[in-house]
């Protein structure tokens, strides 16, 4: 549509591609999607070489329920009717400003416990995005328009030793109105009771009732030792930082919680998050072969537990798909979890990863879109959609969409090591180091960064700057354990074949996470053809 249409729209005008996908309740690649192929009534205004877009809601809506675009599928249209809800992150009013850990725990519980409804009927905002506005001095309404939701929780937590008082408010978001409250005072013990109730009460008010399959997901968990609680919560805050040393203080905590209450199935199933988050080739600071039997005990173990706990499905599948290569157990695994909590986003990114490497690429897609939508802020799951383009060898979608992380969070290491690699492939050598040098520079040298900048320097002809890194990666493998999958990169990209696959068999060996994209990694390119390349890549069943 153009500026000089005739018979100008009345009501609101959305005056973003950002506002007009928060209207529609979509992301901003679908609504241009939707422009291109569909007609979506959005205007343009000409400036000297760009143009501004903006639409009416009046138009929008005349749209949307004329039936006449095909491309929509029903979950489209089921996703766009339903209600979205935020929990705002729960204020403290305790004087310990230690609490806060607790408090940002509490929230990330809730979230997850009022996740359980029927997506159909309520989406919950994930806890990245959630967190994001914490101590935010943004209103209700502006919020609400960034995320495109419906409804807002606002509660505070005031704990007094073993007793915890909390005031909880629904509110419409539109015109910030409270159309629910509730204050409760109970024993910390009783806490999981409490979560419960509130997921109950906040899915009556906006669904209306509740079905017997939600009545089940929102089952009476029984007491909790308080001091075991607060340690899960602590280890939580902690594993929520990603970082090698948050995630041991985050196992300190998990084995402190099980070591009070030995029955805390949560706290073992964050003791498998853990190990599988060490031996991953993202940090990479345990060898797989001493981490993941860890990591597969203790899901097990929470899985005996409470069989209905998601995030232990989840845990499992983890180390079913990426260090037994165990593709149907770790299938079901993952929708287990999904079945049981469709609102846990990890297990929809790491089912993404699982159906990309069945050549299932719309649909890992989709989970990562799936992902995004429940946590739209996350930076995490954004570059794990990265990483699936990289790998379909979508170079210019990469970079586009690194850049547009790096604009939500130019810090993120992630998103220049993203950005560097397609750079790489797309010979853009010059951007491409200077990339990954920013992520080896924010990452404080990690080995990781420093196997991809130095691949970098190979692919770019920079040979010495290359070994350098190589030396760099040995040298630190004296001291402790760095994944043999470094080395094979560098040497692969420096087309040393009898080095690289010498090392790549170490990677199998070791039962290297990575290994089971390797028929997909453009790195990997320089020795593929070799006869002996095959034996290395594990097959599904």
């Amino acid at each position: 549509m153009n500026e000089g249409a005739s018979n100008k729209p009345t009501g609101k005008r959305l005056d973003s591609w950002k506002e007009i996908a928060a209207y529609l309740q979509k992301d901003v690649r679908t609504v241009q999607r939707w422009e291109k192929n569909e007609h979506l009534p959005v205007h343009r205004k000409p400036h000297d070489k760009l143009a501004s877009v903006y639409a009416y809601e009046s138009e929008l809506d005349a749209w949307w329920n004329d039936g006449s675009h095909p491309e929509m599928s029903r979950a489209d249209a089921a996703t766009s009717r339903r209600a979205k809800l935020l929990v705002l992150p729960l204020r403290n009013l305790s004087s310990d400003p230690e609490q806060e850990y607790f408090n940002d725990g509490l929230t990330e519980e809730l979230i997850g416990q009022i996740g359980r409804i029927d997506p159909n009927q309520l989406g919950v905002i994930a806890r990245a995005s959630a967190m994001r506005f914490k101590n935010s001095t943004k209103g209700i309404d502006q919020i609400a328009r960034e995320l495109g939701v419906s409804y807002a929780i606002e509660a505070s937590v005031r704990r007094d030793g073993n007793r915890i008082r909390i005031s909880i408010a629904l509110i419409h978001a539109s015109d910030q109105t409270s159309i629910w409250s509730e204050s409760y005072n109970r024993d910390l013990r009783d806490i999981l009771d409490l979560q419960t109730e509130v997921a109950r009460a906040v899915a009556k008010e906006i669904a209306g009732k509740i079905s017997n399959a939600e009545q089940a997901r929102l089952a009476r968990r029984g007491p909790v030792d308080p001091e075991a609680y607060s340690a899960y919560l602590r280890g939580r805050f902690f594993w929520n930082r990603r970082t090698a040393d948050a995630i041991r203080k985050a196992l300190v905590q998990f084995e402190d919680a099980i070591a009070r209450d030995a029955r805390y199935a949560p706290a073992h199933a964050g003791i498998a998050d853990c190990h599988g988050a060490l031996a991953s080739i993202q940090i990479g600071a345990v060898p797989p072969t001493d981490a993941m039997p860890k990591a597969l005990a203790a899901a097990g173990k929470a899985l005996e537990l409470d069989p209905t706990l998601a995030e232990a499905h989840t845990s499992l599948g983890h180390a079913r798909f990426w260090y037994e290569w165990n593709w149907p157990a770790a299938e079901r695994s993952f929708k287990r979890a999904l079945e049981l909590n469709p609102a846990y986003a990890t297990a929809r990114q790491w089912y993404a990863a699982y159906l990309q490497t069945l050549e299932r690429v719309d649909e890992a897609l989709a989970e990562l879109d799936r992902a995004l939508e429940l946590d739209p802020l996350s930076l995490v799951f954004r570059t794990a959609r990265e990483a699936t383009l990289y790998l379909e060898r979508r170079y210019d979608d990469v970079i586009a969409e690194s850049k547009r992380t790096l604009e939500m969070d130019p810090g993120f290491v992630l998103a220049y090591f993203s950005l560097g690699r397609a750079c790489t492939h797309k010979k853009m050598h010059r951007q491409a180091i200077a990339e990954l040098k920013k992520a080896h520079q924010l990452s404080g040298e990690a080995p990781a960064m420093t196997m991809q900048l130095g691949y970098a320097f190979a692919m770019a002809g920079k040979k010495p700057d290359a070994k350098k890194m190589i030396d760099a990666l040995k040298s630190l493998a004296r001291k402790g354990y760095v994944p043999a999958f470094y080395l094979a990169g560098i040497y692969a990209g420096l087309r040393d074949k009898e080095q690289a696959l010498a090392w790549l068999k170490k990677a199998y060996e070791e039962r290297c996470d990575y290994m089971v994209y390797l028929p997909k990694e453009p790195a990997a390119d320089p020795v593929r053809d070799d006869p002996r390349f095959d034996a290395l890549v594990p097959k599904p069943e």
